[in-house]
């Protein structure tokens, strides 16, 4: 009973956590407007319920039978929301970069938004990381 609800909690975790880390790094890219209205104004919110959900699948952690497997599956769900959350967001900057060079009026706009959809997850990242040090 406790194994199944904690599984619930972490999938539960998992979903939400990978849309907050995507609708944070994308709206850090600078594409706001590609996350619900509701995330920006609140965002702590959306922080709290996955802290929440987070919190009480480690207490389901330490009643279910099985520990070796949920501590196994908390590690990894820990370690790899953040990094699949922000691959999404990238994928998803890439893409709105590639409609807008289908849609640019002139070459040097589409040069423009070609070089900077072919940066690197790293750029990308140090982007993301000025961008929130200096609350762009």
């Amino acid at each position: 009973m406790y194994d199944v609800i904690f599984f619930a909690l972490v999938s539960l975790y998992i979903v939400v956590s990978v849309k907050v880390d995507e609708w944070i790094t994308i709206s850090a890219l600078g594409f706001k407007i590609e996350t619900p209205e509701v995330f920006l104004k609140h965002p702590r919110a959306y922080d709290f319920v996955r802290s929440a959900l987070f919190l009480c699948a480690i207490a389901m952690f330490f009643v279910m039978s099985i520990r070796y497997v949920g501590g196994v599956t908390l590690a990894l769900a820990w370690l790899g929301v953040g990094w699949i959350g922000r691959r999404k967001a990238f994928n998803n900057y890439r893409q709105i970069l590639g409609e807008m060079m289908d849609i640019a009026e002139n070459d040097e706009e589409k040069t423009e938004y070609e070089a900077a959809s072919k940066k690197t997850d790293q750029e990308l990242m140090d982007m993301v990381q000025m961008s929130m040090k200096y609350e762009i």
